[in-house]
């Protein structure tokens, strides 16, 4: 929509960039502050988002590089253009949740605890940066002729742009996208939500890890809805039917389901 905030010959300032630092930011923000009410070493948490933050950026471009291999094998080079847009989120969580341990192995920092720290501030972020999918024409739907459909202007060639071109479903030289359905806003509002109950129910958890577990059910049933209504590429899909995301949704809704009843059981 509007891929670049500035863009001269010699600068550009790329939306999707400012939203994923104002996300950071957000997310860092509500995590350091929920730390120093539950009184844990907030310098220690600092370092542990910078390891989350590493292998995030890295499994989350990954897995999306393998949703989107049918473009990116003829574009190789934007691979590493992840500034550009392009990042899943359950990538991200494999690699954060592993980069996350690691650090948690070493400074000896209760898992459970931890984790209910990150829970709200982790939905804010997401949600923040699916603004960011929005403006810079990533992680789109699936083409409607609904009045909520949004088409994305050529200018700049945003990802939903160069989808439908190059699978001719517009002209070369079309002044915009087939209009498709807004899941990046869809997911903003939900993971507001989620960050609203999260908020809420962080004086009343009956155990520690309680707030991660159910935001991993809350973001898997989201995720796992949403995407039907997503556009994906063809080797996307397992079984014809899912998205790889949907599976790995299912996955997280049992373990969340799993982890919260043994919980209330102890």
């Amino acid at each position: 929509m509007y891929r670049y905030l500035i863009h001269t010959r010699g600068f550009s300032l790329p939306s999707y960039g400012v939203m994923m630092v104002i996300a950071y930011f957000a997310g860092l923000y509500v995590i350091l502050r929920e730390a120093r009410r539950v009184k844990l070493d907030a310098s220690k948490l600092e370092s542990l988002t910078l390891w989350i933050l590493v292998g995030m950026i890295i499994g989350a471009r990954v897995w999306y590089v393998i949703e989107m291999w049918n473009y990116y094998s003829q574009n190789v080079g934007a691979i590493f253009r992840v500034w550009e847009g392009g990042l899943v989120f359950y990538g991200g969580f494999i690699g954060g949740f592993v980069g996350g341990l690691l650090y948690l192995k070493v400074s000896k920092l209760q898992f459970g605890k931890v984790a209910d720290v990150f829970a709200p501030g982790l939905a804010l972020a997401i949600g923040i940066g699916r603004i960011g999918c929005f403006l810079n024409g990533c992680c789109f739907g699936k083409v409607t002729s609904s009045w909520i459909g949004v088409e994305f202007p050529r200018r700049w060639n945003p990802p939903v742009y160069e989808t439908h071109l190059r699978n001719g479903w517009i002209q070369p030289g079309a002044s915009h996208s087939l209009p498709v359905i807004p899941t990046q806003i869809i997911s903003a509002i939900d993971l507001l939500l989620i960050f609203g109950v999260l908020l809420f129910l962080r004086k009343r958890k009956p155990f520690d890890g309680f707030l991660f577990y159910l935001f991993l059910g809350l973001y898997g049933l989201h995720r796992f809805i949403i995407d039907f209504f997503r556009y994906y590429e063809g080797n996307a899909l397992i079984l014809k039917y899912i998205t790889l995301s949907q599976a790995f949704s299912i996955a997280l809704m049992i373990i969340s389901l799993v982890f919260i009843i043994r919980g209330l059981k102890t």
